[in-house]
């Protein structure tokens, strides 16, 4: 009995309140809902903006560095030369010693040779460096679209996520004012009241995060393409590959880059520890007694022999890059397969589950609008139609969110076996 006042007093005041709070909740929520960033224009296709991303992405002057070193790696196999000649001068006088007048000047051209087989490993590498430069370029391209593919899915749904919520919560709001009224009517009990303004403040809730959810998608998806539009449609058709082909982007790259690292183990071993070199000079010899200079013209060898511990370093580095260019391409080619089991199977059980999902929306439907009638003849109270029509918004989202996630699978699909926009 004591609990009475106390009860009585609150629900008169909620009464009252309600209207004021609903007022305020709208201000806010109406401030909040203007979020809209990113605006669905028809004249964007997926691949505008994979080229926007593209163009956008840090990463996109890394295959121009690589082409521009296998032209140097080129130039260099085109030399005459094994490497850079030098210029060697020598002066000898005996003005320190005998002073006598000796007088020695010698002027030579040091000349690196190639060894055998030394040209055209070299030549080797640098076609391994230019094949590497360009599988690095789709293989960059790959993983760009698969960053575009995400943000623009990760933003649908996120715009799905907040449509849905901003349905329920004017669902939860037509209610509450029907409650309202049958309240003042005194058909109804001012807890039903109650009940239905705290489910129209929860649908406000999941309404508000949901808008929250829609403005990190925009920034993100702004970030990645530089755009503040987006296609009005930008799904796609599965791919039919249903295997990794040796041509994947990724496997490409990976396949290149072991080639390279094998054009560079046979590089080092036969560059060895150092060039052999042809010396070319002048020498002019002036005698001690009598003063005559002797001009002469020179030419000599250099062979460098013994250097397998000095090489041996530069070899092992090479030999440990080949192997973990090798083990990489072993793991990527399972991961790659793996990811493809995985998105094939998810695009078949996001078939199957849209296909129970509107089953069970239409059903939903048609009991959400049975109880509809049934509670306006007082056949049933707030809270089985409440709970009705909860079973009818989850069945709708469930519907809404089936039709894009499946339309993501088939993106992650195409991802996974290769295919860009």
């Amino acid at each position: 009995m004591r609990l009475a006042p106390t009860v009585f007093g609150l629900c008169v005041a909620l009464t009252v309140a309600p209207v004021v709070a609903a007022d305020s909740t709208a201000d806010r929520a109406a401030a909040v809902s203007y979020s809209q960033r990113v605006e669905a224009r028809a004249d964007l296709t997926l691949h505008d903006i994979y080229s926007a991303a593209l163009a956008l992405d840090p990463r996109s002057g890394l295959p121009e560095a690589y082409r521009q070193e296998a032209m140097a790696l080129s130039a260099r196999a085109d030399s005459l030369l094994a490497g850079s000649p030098a210029l060697a001068l020598r002066h000898q006088t005996d003005e320190a010693g005998t002073n006598r007048g000796l007088r020695e000047s010698e002027v030579n051209v040091e000349l690196p040779l190639w060894r055998w087989g030394q040209r055209q490993a070299s030549r080797d590498l640098a076609e391994a460096a230019a094949g590497y430069a360009e599988a690095h370029d789709r293989a960059l391209e790959l993983d760009i679209a698969g960053l575009v593919r995400d943000a623009l899915w990760e933003l649908a749904l996120a715009e799905e996520h907040r449509n849905l919520a901003r349905r329920a919560w004017t669902s939860a709001q037509t209610l509450e004012q029907d409650v309202r009224r049958r309240v003042q009517a005194g058909d109804l009990a001012e807890a039903d009241l109650l009940l239905v303004r705290d489910e129209t403040l929860g649908k406000l809730d999941e309404y508000l995060l949901a808008t929250t959810g829609v403005r990190h998608a925009e920034k993100r998806y702004m970030a990645l393409s530089g755009l503040p539009q987006r296609p009005a449609d930008f799904s796609e058709t599965a791919s039919s590959l249903n295997t990794i082909a040796d041509d994947h982007p990724l496997l490409s790259e990976a396949r290149r880059r072991v080639e390279r690292a094998q054009a560079d183990l046979q590089r080092t071993r036969s560059a060895g520890s150092d060039s052999p070199q042809l010396i070319v000079g002048s020498r002019r010899d002036e005698e001690a007694i009598s003063g005559i200079a002797h001009d002469s013209i020179g030419i000599g060898l250099r062979l460098p022999f013994a250097g397998a511990s000095h090489a041996g370093p530069a070899i092992a580095s090479a030999n440990n890059q080949l192997a973990e260019a090798q083990s990489a391409q072993l793991a990527l080619r399972r991961t790659l397969e793996l990811a493809l089991f995985e998105a094939g199977h998810t695009l078949e059980t996001l078939r199957a589950e849209l296909e129970l999902a509107r089953e069970q929306e239409t059903l939903a439907r048609e009991n959400l609008r049975m109880a509809r009638i049934a509670f306006d003849l007082g056949e049933i109270d707030l809270v089985q139609r409440l709970r009705v029509q909860t079973r009818a918004y989850t069945a709708e989202r469930t519907l809404s969110l089936r039709t894009l996630q499946l339309q993501q699978a088939i993106a992650r699909y195409n991802q996974a076996v290769g295919v860009t926009p």
